[in-house]
């Protein structure tokens, strides 16, 4: 954790920077920051002294070696200052417990394999990033992300990791031409409206349930035997057009499994999320398993990861 410190200290040191001349909220500070200190180039408005101390920044940094993990984890510490302080939701960042999980299950199914990522509902990149950072292979990575800076943090933040990204800046409901081995996202649950464009039969049979849409969406963006794992609330099924989702989804992808994971790892006003995963395999006479996870205990996490292994290790 040392590291993780110094690497917070000394980025948090350089967004202050241009937070105090350019009078620039934190969020893009920190891009300002990040910029400088990928590029080692600053902005032109800044003073003599300040570009000094920018560059001594950026010379204790590259003179420091740094694993990409703590440059992740560093980066959590500098999205959460930077949120609160424009007001953003934490919620927008997905918690690490469930990063490990699903990251540990990811490297667990592919291996030594190189594959590709699409995570449909970006954000600042951190459940991309986690996954990317533990894999064999580097994976090839794509995002989707229609709220421009959060789209722009994402890729400073994976710059700063080393991990090259490609960032479609859109909606998530609208076509793409990817094809990936493996397709994520940490999905807000909420109706659409009713006027949007879409070839979409579920929404032209009345379902507007986001997340019902999105997985039906991106499954044309698997490629063969691909796998998704989402993020979303635990009332998923409960939503109008549930019943139209599961027969429509069933043509063309098998659910795997469920895991509900601890409230402890939300805020008490949430109801809670599981992780759900699914493969574009058609699979005879499969069950949907349902696990949950009770708290955050280190043996219970364990022991979850064991059992989502073995249910990604079911096709």
């Amino acid at each position: 954790m040392k590291k993780v410190d110094l690497y917070y200290d000394l980025v948090d040191r350089a967004a202050m920077i241009y937070h105090r001349s350019l009078k620039t909220d934190y969020l893009d500070s920190l891009l300002l920051a990040a910029c400088g200190i990928i590029h080692e180039d600053y902005d032109s408005r800044l003073d003599d002294e300040d570009i000094k101390e920018m560059e001594n920044i950026c010379r204790e940094i590259y003179s420091t070696e740094f694993l990409n993990e703590e440059v992740r984890l560093a980066s959590q510490l500098l999205i959460a200052k930077a949120f609160k302080h424009i007001g953003y939701s934490l919620d927008l960042m997905t918690p690490d417990a469930v990063n490990y999980l699903i990251a540990a299950a990811v490297c667990h199914r592919f291996r030594n394999k190189k594959i590709s990522i699409l995570d449909t509902a970006l954000g600042t990149g951190n459940l991309l990033q986690a996954i990317c950072n533990r894999m064999d292979v580097d994976p090839d990575l794509f995002g989707i992300e229609y709220d421009w800076r959060l789209a722009q943090l994402a890729r400073a933040l994976a710059n700063l990791q080393g991990n090259a990204i490609i960032i479609y800046y859109q909606d998530a409901l609208r076509d793409l031409i990817e094809k990936v081995d493996l397709i994520i996202g940490d999905l807000d649950g909420y109706d659409v409206a009713d006027d949007l464009v879409l070839g979409s039969k579920l929404y032209g049979k009345g379902v507007r349930y986001f997340p019902y849409l999105v997985i039906d969406a991106r499954l044309r963006n698997l490629k063969k035997n691909g796998v998704f794992i989402y993020v979303v609330d635990n009332d998923f099924f409960s939503h109008p057009g549930a019943p139209v989702f599961r027969e429509e989804i069933k043509k063309k992808a098998t659910f795997l499994g469920v895991v509900t994971l601890p409230q402890s790892m939300f805020h008490q006003q949430h109801g809670g999320k599981s992780i759900f995963i699914g493969t574009n395999a058609l699979k005879k006479n499969h069950q949907t398993i349902i696990m949950t996870i009770n708290d955050t205990e280190k043996n219970t996490l364990a022991a979850a990861v064991d059992n989502i292994v073995r249910l990604v290790d079911m096709f």
